[in-house]
């Protein structure tokens, strides 16, 4: 009777050793998944951002995702071996190093790609036709919130678009200042300089041939030289 009792009691330890046992498995595999959810989110946030941007200009740099392929590759193969390899070994480990080293670069490429487009597609204000704008009845108001507009499209464009939605959002925001310094009085009567600041502010941008040397001077004297960007191509 004892000896009954005794197997009973072993019988119960070893189910409850597996129990424990399917329970370090179960919350493994979840902190597997919550990994794996992080990392996937992170890839396509970078992904979707690196899409926006190339649909207006290539992307500086070369990424590699060859690594990462390879490593889902070996993964796949060690679970068909064993279901329970994502809990164990080093292939995850692997796996989740070369996701976030291409996650990595593919964010350096966005912010290096979007700080050399942003200068080429933003409209550029000229703060001193604002403020000039301000002081005449006429153009206060619309001035005000030329001022607030630019303010807020500089804050969103600090950083590469998130994706194609974001981006189109800006750019709305841009046409819209674009069409907002068009309707303010003109910061000089020389037609050459009215020509070039409109064709600055445009989508295009200005070409070399209207950077006369009277532009030129009216730049240099108003300090505005450096907000100006010539398209040579």
């Amino acid at each position: 009777m004892i000896n009954d009792e005794c197997n009973r009691l072993r019988r119960q330890l070893e189910e409850v050793a597996k129990a424990e046992e399917r329970q370090t498995i179960v919350e493994q595999l979840e902190a597997r998944r919550d990994e794996l959810t992080t990392l996937r989110d992170q890839v396509v946030a970078v992904t979707d951002s690196l899409a926006a941007i190339a649909s207006r200009c290539e992307i500086e740099g070369k990424l590699d995702p060859s690594k990462c392929i390879e490593r889902v590759r070996r993964a796949r193969e060690s679970l068909k071996l064993d279901p329970l390899s994502l809990t164990k070994g080093r292939d995850f480990s692997l796996l989740t190093k070369a996701f976030e080293k291409f996650a990595e670069e593919g964010r350096d490429a966005a912010l290096q790609t979007w700080e050399q487009y942003l200068p080429r597609a933003r409209p550029t204000v000229d703060m001193n036709q604002v403020a000039q704008a301000e002081t005449q009845e006429a153009f206060k108001s619309q001035a005000s919130q030329l001022r607030f507009k630019a303010r807020y499209a500089e804050q969103i464009g600090k950083q590469p678009p998130p994706n194609a939605d974001d981006l189109s959002a800006l750019e709305r925001t841009w046409e819209e200042i674009r069409r907002m310094i068009a309707e303010l009085p003109a910061v000089s009567n020389d037609p050459l300089v009215q020509e070039f600041l409109k064709a600055a502010n445009s989508r295009t941008g200005a070409t070399l041939d209207l950077l006369t040397e009277e532009v030129k001077q009216w730049l240099t004297q108003n300090k505005v030289a450096h907000k100006y960007c010539i398209r040579t191509m």
